[in-house]
């Protein structure tokens, strides 16, 4: 799957792209932290991985490709921009979809179980930091 339309020009698409060889849908993905700042950029932090077909020696499905994507949000210029609801001690999303908007962004998080919502951002960037997060 290719990335989707408008999100080429966002910072570290590509990468998060070339990480799966496809564009991920986080679903199942634990958000690990969320940090909103008025003036600076905010940043989410979700655990991600690929699922495979295979199974461990318990019969559960192997997990591999994990990565923690950081989502760097800059919402300092956006009108009601945030729409969130849930967050708790575990917050796994059935899914993560960016959506190009004509002055922005929007982040919808659909809730599996925790935090859920939109946030509306002027702008995006991704930066990946491979691996389980710490606590995992």
């Amino acid at each position: 799957m290719a990335i989707p339309d408008g999100l080429d020009a966002i910072a570290g698409a590509q990468e998060l792209h070339d990480w799966f060889g496809y564009w991920p849908s986080f679903h199942d993905g634990e958000i690990i932290s969320l940090h909103l700042n008025r003036t600076n950029p905010s940043s989410l932090k979700i655990h991600t991985w690929e699922m495979t077909k295979e199974l461990d020696e318990a019969g559960y499905y192997l997990m591999t490709k994990h990565v923690v994507v950081e989502l760097l949000i800059d919402i300092s210029g956006a009108d009601d921009c945030l729409e969130l609801f849930g967050f708790s001690g575990r917050n796994i999303v059935f899914g993560l979809d960016i959506d190009k908007l004509d002055s922005g962004y929007k982040l919808v998080i659909s809730q599996c179980c925790g935090l859920a919502g939109t946030i509306k951002a002027d702008n995006i960037s991704i930066r990946l930091t491979p691996g389980k997060p710490g606590k995992s």
